[in-house]
């Protein structure tokens, strides 16, 4: 994570992300274990701290496109 970025809640990624529609705790909790959000999120104690710009991802090519939009506004 870059220095201008900042890290959130993952519920407040969640809210941030997907207003209304947001997920439940546990299925946020189950990506981030999953490798479901990239930059993968940060465990602190018992809450899990996300880069505010951060991407849900569901496979190989989701997982390529995030890489790409990451590197090429760095």
């Amino acid at each position: 994570v870059a220095m201008r970025d900042r890290l959130i809640t993952l519920e407040t990624w969640a809210s941030t992300r997907f207003g209304e529609d947001a997920p439940c705790v546990g299925t946020l909790r189950r990506w981030a274990r999953d490798g479901k959000i990239y930059p993968a999120p940060r465990k602190h104690g018992r809450a899990y701290y996300v880069d505010e710009h951060a991407q849900y991802v569901n496979g190989y090519n989701d997982i390529a496109r995030a890489i790409r939009e990451s590197t090429a506004t760095q």
